[in-house]
């Protein structure tokens, strides 16, 4: 079942998002160099914001967010609405971690979906991201302007997008 979703990588679990990953949810998304980079996720981030939005997940498809699970813990969340989307807390950046997590989660998106794409996107200067997306074959797909709830002002959002047959051509 879907909700069972639960992929392994050399280093990461990602599993559904649950109660008991909150306090690790607030610890990384209560810091403004992450929920800067982030549409939806108000800055300060408290334990009322991680409910909430577990409150939302009810009822939708489980890899719309899962977490990270790290050897050091809960480190992050990975999934897919209508696109990709992720944060990771700071103490975990520079490992390489979103570079697996997200690759394995579209890994397993083109292979139980029918989608001919998947579209992500980040904020201008954050470089971290656009070179995850880089790696896993996401190309530009144009701009546009969108609030960042944590600045509280508008930003500009770099699209980019993966066809089906691009990540076909890099999984042989």
């Amino acid at each position: 079942m879907e909700h069972e979703i639960r992929i392994i990588t050399d280093r990461l679990t990602l599993r559904p998002l649950c109660a008991k990953d909150i306090p690790q949810a607030v610890a990384g998304l209560n810091d403004y160099e992450v929920s800067k980079w982030l549409t939806v996720v108000p800055y300060p981030y408290g334990a009322p914001d991680g409910d909430e939005f577990l409150a939302y997940l009810e009822g939708r498809p489980a890899f719309e967010a899962l977490a990270i699970i790290a050897p050091e813990g809960m480190v992050g969340v990975v999934g897919i609405g209508d696109t990709l989307g992720y944060w990771l807390a700071r103490s975990a950046h520079a490992k390489g971690y979103m570079t697996e997590a997200a690759g394995a989660l579209v890994d397993h998106y083109f292979s139980t979906q029918e989608a001919d794409h998947l579209g992500s996107g980040y904020f201008t200067g954050n470089l971290a991201s656009a070179n995850v997306l880089g790696k896993l074959g996401f190309v530009p797909d144009g701009e546009e302007q969108v609030k960042s709830r944590a600045q509280g002002i508008e930003v500009t959002l770099k699209k980019v997008v993966l066809t089906r047959e691009a990540w076909g051509a890099r999984h042989g």
